[in-house]
Protein backbone atom coordinates (compact mmCIF):
# COMPACT_ATOMS: atom_id res chain seq x y z
CA UNK A 1 0.00 0.00 0.00
CA UNK A 2 2.55 2.50 1.17
CA UNK A 3 4.44 1.49 -2.16
CA UNK A 4 1.64 2.32 -4.46
CA UNK A 5 1.22 6.03 -2.44
CA UNK A 6 5.23 6.42 -3.10
CA UNK A 7 4.64 5.49 -7.23
CA UNK A 8 1.83 8.15 -7.11
CA UNK A 9 3.14 10.80 -5.67
CA UNK A 10 6.99 10.16 -7.09
CA UNK A 11 4.35 10.48 -10.44
CA UNK A 12 3.02 13.83 -9.24
CA UNK A 13 6.23 15.36 -8.77
CA UNK A 14 7.57 14.44 -11.85
CA UNK A 15 4.50 15.74 -13.99
CA UNK A 16 4.56 18.98 -11.86
CA UNK A 17 8.50 19.65 -12.07
CA UNK A 18 8.08 18.47 -16.33
CA UNK A 19 4.71 21.21 -16.06
CA UNK A 20 6.82 23.46 -14.80
CA UNK A 21 10.01 23.02 -17.03
CA UNK A 22 7.73 23.10 -19.96
CA UNK A 23 5.98 26.17 -18.59
CA UNK A 24 9.39 27.53 -18.15
CA UNK A 25 10.30 26.77 -21.91
CA UNK A 26 7.62 28.22 -23.26
CA UNK A 27 7.26 32.37 -23.80
CA UNK A 28 4.56 34.29 -25.82
CA UNK A 29 5.42 37.31 -28.06
CA UNK A 30 2.65 39.23 -29.20
CA UNK A 31 1.76 40.02 -32.78
CA UNK A 32 2.67 44.18 -32.20
CA UNK A 33 6.15 43.02 -30.88
CA UNK A 34 9.04 41.59 -32.15
CA UNK A 35 11.43 40.01 -29.76
CA UNK A 36 15.13 37.84 -29.65
CA UNK A 37 15.28 34.69 -27.58
CA UNK A 38 17.73 35.39 -24.41
CA UNK A 39 19.29 32.32 -22.28
CA UNK A 40 20.04 33.86 -18.42
CA UNK A 41 21.66 31.11 -17.56
CA UNK A 42 24.45 31.25 -20.72
CA UNK A 43 23.78 35.09 -20.94
CA UNK A 44 23.23 34.17 -24.91
CA UNK A 45 21.28 35.75 -28.02
CA UNK A 46 19.24 33.98 -30.43
CA UNK A 47 20.02 35.35 -33.50
CA UNK A 48 16.27 34.81 -34.90
CA UNK A 49 14.45 37.42 -34.32
CA UNK A 50 10.32 36.21 -34.08
CA UNK A 51 7.15 37.95 -33.35
CA UNK A 52 3.65 36.74 -33.03
CA UNK A 53 3.09 33.82 -31.60
CA UNK A 54 4.46 30.95 -28.47
CA UNK A 55 7.70 29.63 -28.99
CA UNK A 56 9.63 27.18 -26.75
CA UNK A 57 13.73 27.47 -25.51
CA UNK A 58 15.89 26.40 -22.81
CA UNK A 59 14.36 26.44 -19.39
CA UNK A 60 13.97 29.73 -17.60
CA UNK A 61 14.80 31.76 -20.97
CA UNK A 62 13.14 35.29 -21.46
CA UNK A 63 12.29 37.39 -24.59
CA UNK A 64 14.12 41.18 -25.69
CA UNK A 65 10.73 42.76 -27.06
CA UNK A 66 10.68 45.71 -28.93
CA UNK A 67 7.50 47.10 -30.07
CA UNK A 68 6.73 46.36 -34.14
CA UNK A 69 4.68 49.28 -34.51
CA UNK A 70 5.28 52.68 -34.86
CA UNK A 71 6.56 54.29 -32.07
CA UNK A 72 4.66 58.13 -31.71
CA UNK A 73 7.16 60.94 -29.58
CA UNK A 74 5.20 64.38 -28.70
CA UNK A 75 7.28 67.57 -28.09
CA UNK A 76 5.12 69.85 -26.80
CA UNK A 77 6.38 73.72 -25.78
CA UNK A 78 10.20 72.98 -26.48
CA UNK A 79 12.55 76.11 -27.40
CA UNK A 80 15.13 76.10 -29.92
CA UNK A 81 17.67 78.78 -30.58
CA UNK A 82 17.03 80.33 -34.20
CA UNK A 83 19.89 80.95 -36.85
CA UNK A 84 19.79 85.21 -35.89
CA UNK A 85 19.48 83.92 -32.45
CA UNK A 86 15.96 83.91 -30.98
CA UNK A 87 14.28 81.59 -29.19
CA UNK A 88 11.44 80.18 -30.63
CA UNK A 89 8.94 77.37 -29.25
CA UNK A 90 7.92 74.93 -31.00
CA UNK A 91 5.68 71.58 -30.38
CA UNK A 92 6.79 68.74 -33.01
CA UNK A 93 5.49 65.15 -33.16
CA UNK A 94 7.55 62.03 -34.72
CA UNK A 95 7.28 58.58 -35.48
CA UNK A 96 9.69 55.90 -35.66
CA UNK A 97 10.02 52.12 -36.30
CA UNK A 98 12.29 48.99 -35.05
CA UNK A 99 13.06 47.20 -37.97
CA UNK A 100 14.23 43.37 -37.88
CA UNK A 101 17.72 43.68 -39.20
CA UNK A 102 18.00 46.39 -36.64
CA UNK A 103 16.89 44.73 -33.45
CA UNK A 104 19.48 43.04 -32.73
CA UNK A 105 22.59 45.21 -33.23
CA UNK A 106 19.87 47.68 -30.64
CA UNK A 107 19.59 44.64 -28.03
CA UNK A 108 23.75 44.73 -28.08
CA UNK A 109 23.95 48.33 -27.69
CA UNK A 110 21.31 49.41 -26.12
CA UNK A 111 20.04 45.99 -23.24
CA UNK A 112 16.40 46.94 -24.05
CA UNK A 113 13.43 48.65 -25.40
CA UNK A 114 13.22 51.40 -22.98
CA UNK A 115 16.84 52.53 -23.21
CA UNK A 116 16.58 51.94 -26.67
CA UNK A 117 13.55 54.58 -26.82
CA UNK A 118 15.27 57.27 -24.54
CA UNK A 119 18.23 57.32 -27.20
CA UNK A 120 15.99 57.25 -30.09
CA UNK A 121 14.15 59.98 -28.43
CA UNK A 122 17.18 62.44 -27.65
CA UNK A 123 18.38 62.04 -31.32
CA UNK A 124 15.15 63.13 -32.05
CA UNK A 125 14.89 65.87 -30.36
CA UNK A 126 18.93 66.88 -31.73
CA UNK A 127 17.72 66.31 -35.08
CA UNK A 128 15.38 69.13 -34.31
CA UNK A 129 17.25 71.44 -32.91
CA UNK A 130 19.84 71.35 -35.46
CA UNK A 131 16.93 71.95 -37.54
CA UNK A 132 16.05 75.11 -35.89
CA UNK A 133 19.62 76.59 -35.99
CA UNK A 134 19.35 76.48 -39.92
CA UNK A 135 16.50 78.93 -40.19
CA UNK A 136 15.88 82.58 -39.37
CA UNK A 137 12.91 83.15 -37.33
CA UNK A 138 11.28 85.00 -39.65
CA UNK A 139 11.25 82.02 -41.86
CA UNK A 140 9.04 79.81 -39.49
CA UNK A 141 6.67 81.65 -40.71
CA UNK A 142 6.46 81.54 -44.13
CA UNK A 143 8.61 78.32 -44.76
CA UNK A 144 6.89 76.60 -42.37
CA UNK A 145 6.49 72.92 -44.40
CA UNK A 146 10.52 73.86 -45.39
CA UNK A 147 11.41 73.86 -41.87
CA UNK A 148 9.32 70.50 -41.35
CA UNK A 149 10.87 68.87 -44.52
CA UNK A 150 14.35 69.33 -42.87
CA UNK A 151 13.66 68.49 -39.60
CA UNK A 152 12.62 65.34 -40.98
CA UNK A 153 15.56 64.93 -43.17
CA UNK A 154 18.18 65.53 -40.19
CA UNK A 155 15.82 63.41 -38.25
CA UNK A 156 16.31 59.88 -40.97
CA UNK A 157 20.29 61.09 -40.40
CA UNK A 158 20.17 60.67 -36.72
CA UNK A 159 17.77 57.80 -36.47
CA UNK A 160 19.14 55.73 -39.21
CA UNK A 161 22.91 57.12 -39.85
CA UNK A 162 24.82 58.75 -43.21
CA UNK A 163 26.72 57.18 -45.31
CA UNK A 164 27.99 60.86 -46.19
CA UNK A 165 29.03 62.08 -42.66
CA UNK A 166 29.89 58.95 -41.17
CA UNK A 167 27.04 59.36 -38.71
CA UNK A 168 25.90 55.80 -37.44
CA UNK A 169 23.01 56.30 -36.32
CA UNK A 170 20.92 54.90 -33.60
CA UNK A 171 18.93 51.54 -34.97
CA UNK A 172 15.58 52.74 -35.93
CA UNK A 173 13.68 53.94 -38.72
CA UNK A 174 12.44 56.98 -38.94
CA UNK A 175 8.94 57.19 -40.57
CA UNK A 176 7.46 60.74 -40.38
CA UNK A 177 7.50 63.87 -38.58
CA UNK A 178 5.13 67.06 -37.88
CA UNK A 179 5.52 70.56 -36.77
CA UNK A 180 2.19 71.33 -35.23
CA UNK A 181 3.01 74.65 -33.26
CA UNK A 182 5.36 77.69 -34.08
CA UNK A 183 5.80 80.41 -31.24
CA UNK A 184 7.72 83.86 -31.97
CA UNK A 185 8.77 85.85 -29.34
CA UNK A 186 6.78 88.83 -28.24
CA UNK A 187 9.22 91.51 -29.04
CA UNK A 188 9.60 89.52 -32.82
CA UNK A 189 6.01 89.87 -33.12
CA UNK A 190 5.88 93.79 -32.16
CA UNK A 191 8.72 94.32 -34.28
CA UNK A 192 7.18 92.75 -37.05
CA UNK A 193 4.11 94.33 -36.75
CA UNK A 194 5.61 98.09 -36.69
CA UNK A 195 7.71 97.06 -39.38
CA UNK A 196 4.06 95.95 -41.62
CA UNK A 197 2.40 99.21 -40.16
CA UNK A 198 5.30 101.14 -41.46
CA UNK A 199 5.57 99.63 -44.79
CA UNK A 200 1.56 100.06 -45.17
CA UNK A 201 2.37 104.02 -43.84
CA UNK A 202 5.50 103.92 -46.67
CA UNK A 203 3.07 102.52 -49.11
CA UNK A 204 0.19 104.69 -48.76
CA UNK A 205 2.33 107.71 -48.78
CA UNK A 206 3.53 106.53 -52.22
CA UNK A 207 -0.24 106.00 -53.13
CA UNK A 208 -0.80 109.74 -52.14
CA UNK A 209 2.46 111.18 -53.61
CA UNK A 210 1.18 109.59 -57.15
CA UNK A 211 -2.49 111.28 -56.26
CA UNK A 212 -0.75 114.53 -55.59
CA UNK A 213 1.64 114.52 -58.54
CA UNK A 214 -1.26 113.36 -60.84
CA UNK A 215 -3.26 116.29 -59.77
CA UNK A 216 -0.38 118.73 -60.22
CA UNK A 217 0.25 117.56 -63.69
CA UNK A 218 -3.66 117.91 -64.51
CA UNK A 219 -3.52 121.45 -63.09
CA UNK A 220 -0.64 122.15 -65.15
CA UNK A 221 -2.21 120.73 -68.52
CA UNK A 222 -4.92 122.72 -68.06
CA UNK A 223 -2.90 125.46 -67.45
CA UNK A 224 -0.94 125.19 -70.46
CA UNK A 225 -4.28 124.58 -72.46
CA UNK A 226 -5.26 127.75 -70.98
CA UNK A 227 -2.67 129.50 -71.64
CA UNK A 228 -3.03 128.38 -75.44
CA UNK A 229 -6.19 129.54 -76.02
CA UNK A 230 -5.60 133.00 -74.24
CA UNK A 231 -2.17 133.11 -76.25
CA UNK A 232 -4.33 132.13 -79.28
CA UNK A 233 -7.05 134.84 -78.60
CA UNK A 234 -4.64 137.54 -78.02
CA UNK A 235 -3.10 136.20 -81.65
CA UNK A 236 -6.65 136.74 -83.01
CA UNK A 237 -7.66 139.43 -81.92
CA UNK A 238 -4.13 141.51 -82.51
CA UNK A 239 -4.38 140.09 -85.98
CA UNK A 240 -8.37 141.41 -86.12
CA UNK A 241 -6.41 145.09 -84.83
CA UNK A 242 -4.17 144.62 -87.22
CA UNK A 243 -6.17 144.10 -90.07
CA UNK A 244 -8.51 146.95 -89.13
CA UNK A 245 -5.27 149.71 -88.86
CA UNK A 246 -4.06 148.41 -92.18
CA UNK A 247 -7.15 149.15 -93.47
CA UNK A 248 -7.66 152.44 -91.96
CA UNK A 249 -3.66 153.43 -92.77
CA UNK A 250 -4.70 152.34 -96.53
CA UNK A 251 -8.06 154.35 -96.15
CA UNK A 252 -5.78 157.09 -94.50
CA UNK A 253 -3.49 157.17 -97.38
CA UNK A 254 -6.02 156.55 -100.19
CA UNK A 255 -7.75 160.23 -98.62
CA UNK A 256 -5.07 161.87 -98.27
CA UNK A 257 -4.01 161.01 -102.22
CA UNK A 258 -7.20 162.12 -103.30
CA UNK A 259 -6.58 165.15 -101.41
CA UNK A 260 -3.31 165.88 -102.61
CA UNK A 261 -4.26 164.61 -106.77
CA UNK A 262 -7.23 167.46 -106.49
CA UNK A 263 -4.82 169.86 -105.17
CA UNK A 264 -2.60 168.96 -107.62
CA UNK A 265 -5.29 169.45 -110.89
CA UNK A 266 -6.18 172.54 -109.23
CA UNK A 267 -2.54 173.75 -109.31
CA UNK A 268 -1.45 172.60 -112.77
CA UNK A 269 -5.53 174.15 -114.19
CA UNK A 270 -5.48 177.26 -112.06
CA UNK A 271 -1.76 177.79 -112.57
CA UNK A 272 -1.78 178.59 -109.05
CA UNK A 273 1.52 178.89 -106.68
CA UNK A 274 1.94 177.06 -103.56
CA UNK A 275 0.42 180.16 -101.90
CA UNK A 276 -2.73 180.17 -104.51
CA UNK A 277 -2.81 176.30 -103.24
CA UNK A 278 -3.83 177.42 -99.86
CA UNK A 279 -5.97 180.12 -100.59
CA UNK A 280 -7.79 177.52 -102.62
CA UNK A 281 -8.13 175.00 -100.32
CA UNK A 282 -9.00 177.64 -97.55
CA UNK A 283 -11.74 178.56 -99.39
CA UNK A 284 -12.65 175.15 -99.95
CA UNK A 285 -12.69 174.46 -96.41
CA UNK A 286 -14.85 177.66 -95.27
CA UNK A 287 -17.38 176.60 -98.09
CA UNK A 288 -17.95 173.11 -97.03
CA UNK A 289 -17.77 173.90 -93.29
CA UNK A 290 -21.31 174.40 -92.18
CA UNK A 291 -19.97 176.36 -88.66
CA UNK A 292 -16.46 177.52 -88.25
CA UNK A 293 -14.56 179.30 -85.03
CA UNK A 294 -11.44 180.41 -85.25
CA UNK A 295 -8.58 181.01 -82.94
CA UNK A 296 -5.59 182.96 -83.81
CA UNK A 297 -3.22 185.60 -82.37
CA UNK A 298 -2.46 188.63 -83.95
CA UNK A 299 -0.93 190.20 -86.22
CA UNK A 300 -3.70 187.76 -88.26
CA UNK A 301 -3.90 187.61 -92.12
CA UNK A 302 -6.92 185.33 -92.98
CA UNK A 303 -7.48 186.45 -96.56
CA UNK A 304 -5.44 184.77 -99.09
CA UNK A 305 -7.55 186.58 -102.14
CA UNK A 306 -4.45 188.26 -103.41
CA UNK A 307 -2.74 185.08 -103.92
CA UNK A 308 -5.25 183.73 -105.92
Amino acid sequence: MSVNRFTVAFVVVVVAVSLGVLIASLKKVPSTEMGVQYNVHKKQLDEATKSGGLFIGPPGFRFIKFPSTYISVDVHDRKCLSNDGLLVEFSVTFQYQMTTANLLPAIVKYRDFHNWASIVEKAGLSAIHLSCSEFAASEFQGKRGAIQSRMMENLKHKLEGDDATGEEGVNAVAASLQLTYVHLPAAYNEAVAAKQAAEEDIALAIVQRRLETTKANTNLLLAEQSAVKIKDAANNEAEVLLTEANLKALETISLFRGEADALVAAKSQLNLTEEGVLAHSLIVLLAEANSLKVTTGEPVRLSRKDFL
